[in-house]
């Protein structure tokens, strides 16, 4: 951000919130993503968000990650999103048995029809949506969701279930209070899940709902500045980041570009106008999904992660620690001089 000084300081907390908090998630869904190992994943959190328009974030920064869908349909509108959902345990008993309830429903959805097996007993529920799709023919394809209970023994009586009643393309939806770390310990066991609806602890980034980001002054009327308190020194100077494999370079934006690595910061707004449309979300997708995979493996582990290292151009170093010296030597001279 470059710009007068009270107009940047009006700027911070509304670009602190959109960044901190949106990365926050995006990385919680990422994390799902990659625990998943290739089964889809659907956005549920919208109930447990922290607000409407943190909901619509969420369906966002999913998305971006590698969510194929979400149950906001709010969202699904706003962004180009595809809406998904299942019926509500309330929809199921509000009639007299499962096989009315699962009726009704695939009646209205005959082409997209995943039924709630879970409400009473599992097994039954599995064998009543059996019978519903015989019955009906249904021409779409047909899928069960699993709520509750031990996620991973329930989906092996249903594929069996279903495979011995000839339905063998019915896929299995799985949710109910889940993470990445309970997706990968579900994919571990061999689990035959297709798809995972993950709410609460990725719509709030429950282990970690914030993200330590700042925004700091680096420069005034040409002259460098630096904060250099116990923990939370800055570096001064306006910034450029270079990636390439292997790590980044955290470097002075005047310096010339780094052969064999790509810039990341670019101008979006001058002069008060954006210079551009907004990106597309599938653009967006398609780059995170490219930064991913590029990650190391011990970067992408869900338990002690490597984060992929920094390193600090020489001249950044030095106006760093000129700059830190200049500070110093004016705040001696000032208290010398009372």
């Amino acid at each position: 951000m470059t710009a007068p000084v009270a107009e940047a300081q009006l700027a911070e907390t509304v670009l602190l919130n959109h960044v901190t908090f949106q990365t926050a998630v995006a990385t919680k869904a990422a994390r799902c993503v990659l625990a998943a190992g290739g089964a889809q994943l659907v956005d549920f959190a919208f109930r447990r968000t922290q607000g409407i328009d943190a909901s619509l974030a969420v369906a966002r920064a999913s998305a971006i990650a590698g969510f194929i869908a979400t149950s906001n349909v709010a969202a699904a509108r706003r962004y180009g999103l595809t809406a998904a959902g299942t019926m509500a345990h309330s929809f199921i008993e509000a009639f007299e048995d499962e096989q009315q309830a699962f009726t009704a429903f695939a009646e209205d959805f005959p082409g997209k029809t995943t039924f709630l097996v879970d409400t009473y007993d599992t097994g039954r529920g599995v064998r009543a949506a059996i019978e519903v799709a015989r019955r009906l023919r249904l021409p779409g394809p047909v899928g069960v969701r699993l709520d509750s209970g031990d996620l991973a023994a329930l989906a092996r009586l249903a594929r069996t279930l279903l495979d011995d009643a000839g339905l063998r393309d019915a896929r299995i939806v799985a949710s109910g209070g889940l993470d990445e770390y309970a997706i990968a310990r579900l994919a571990a066991s061999g689990a035959p899940i297709d798809a995972y609806g993950v709410g609460t602890k990725m719509g709030v980034s429950a282990d970690a709902p914030y993200l330590d980001s700042a925004y700091k002054l680096v420069a005034y009327a040409g002259r460098p500045v630096i904060k250099l308190s116990a923990g939370k020194t800055s570096a001064p100077g306006a910034k450029q980041v270079y990636r390439r494999p292997g790590g980044d370079v955290l470097a002075l934006r005047e310096e010339p570009p780094l052969p064999g690595h790509e810039a990341l910061l670019l101008p979006v707004m001058r002069d008060g106008r954006p210079l551009a449309a907004p990106e597309p979300l599938a653009a967006i997708q398609r780059r995170c999904h490219a930064a991913l995979a590029a990650l190391p493996p011990a970067a992408r582990a869900l338990h002690d992660a490597e984060p992929v290292p920094v390193r600090i151009s020489e001249q950044l170093k030095s106006l760093r620690d000129r700059t830190a010296r200049d500070i110093m030597r004016r705040t001696a001279d000032r208290t010398a001089g009372t």
